[in-house]
């Protein structure tokens, strides 16, 4: 009796969430930030990069520099390597655009169901507050990619994964168990990182349900759906907000 041959919408949700494929989709867009908003705005970086940042602030500003082009060089010649070898193994079910696609799809859903259960939930939302006022017309939307970039591989790629890594190896947990408190913890850091600093929101209830409840969804898609699908969703989430802005302006 022969094995039934995997669907291809099967095929596609395995293959596009392959940590190699993540990473041939995110890194041109890692590169393009890294290249152009220092070329557009020196002085203004997303919140979770200086974060990360500041950990590592001991070391000598040459080193940092030096530190930044070594992994960025790093990625680059990994998703080059497992594009090569991808192309020798297997036919591409999860071609990039459907994997663009499928993340635009879900940014647009993202924000009415996050608006839909803070409203059940009985919170009034307000407005999201300008906080940064940066020159140049397309410097929002650079900092829109950085976030969608950083927020998902400081919270989602480093934060939550770690937390899995924990809960499994060292604490012995169950996987479901571990992804779960991964997902929730990471998702209330998420949250509060949005009301710290100078430049953080007031934080108001409804305000920081509304971000916990999207650090959720997006957790539980980074497990589900993988790097690149969380990433570029973030990224195109962010983007539309700034379009909204600047239609009302």
């Amino acid at each position: 009796m022969t094995a039934k041959k995997p669907s291809r919408l099967s095929l596609y949700l395995t293959e596009s969430r392959d940590i190699g494929r993540s990473l041939v989709l995110v890194v041109p867009l890692l590169v393009a930030y890294e290249v152009g908003m220092p070329l557009l705005a020196p002085n203004l970086r997303n919140s979770a990069e200086w974060s990360v940042s500041q950990l590592l602030a001991p070391l000598p500003d040459a080193t940092l520099l030096y530190l930044r082009r070594a992994t960025l060089s790093a990625l680059v010649i990994a998703s080059l390597l497992w594009t090569l070898s991808s192309r020798r193994n297997r036919a591409q079910v999860a071609r990039p655009y459907l994997i663009l696609a499928e993340s635009a799809g879900l940014a647009l859903l993202l924000g009415p169901a996050l608006g839909a259960l803070v409203h059940r939930l009985g919170l009034p939302l307000s407005a999201s507050p300008t906080l940064v006022e940066p020159s140049g017309a397309w410097v929002p939307f650079a900092l829109s990619v950085g976030a969608g970039l950083w927020e998902e591989l400081v919270f989602r790629l480093g934060l939550m994964g770690g937390l899995v890594l924990l809960g499994t190896q060292v604490l012995r947990w169950r996987r479901g168990v571990a992804l779960g408190g991964a997902v929730l913890v990471s998702a209330a850091i998420f949250a509060l990182y949005h009301h710290m600093g100078e430049t953080g929101e007031p934080l108001e209830p409804a305000r920081f349900v509304f971000r916990a409840l999207a650090g959720t969804i997006l957790g539980l898609l980074f497990a589900w759906r993988g790097l690149a699908v969380v990433v570029y969703m973030h990224v195109f989430y962010d983007v539309l907000c700034d379009l909204r802005v600047l239609a009302t302006t």
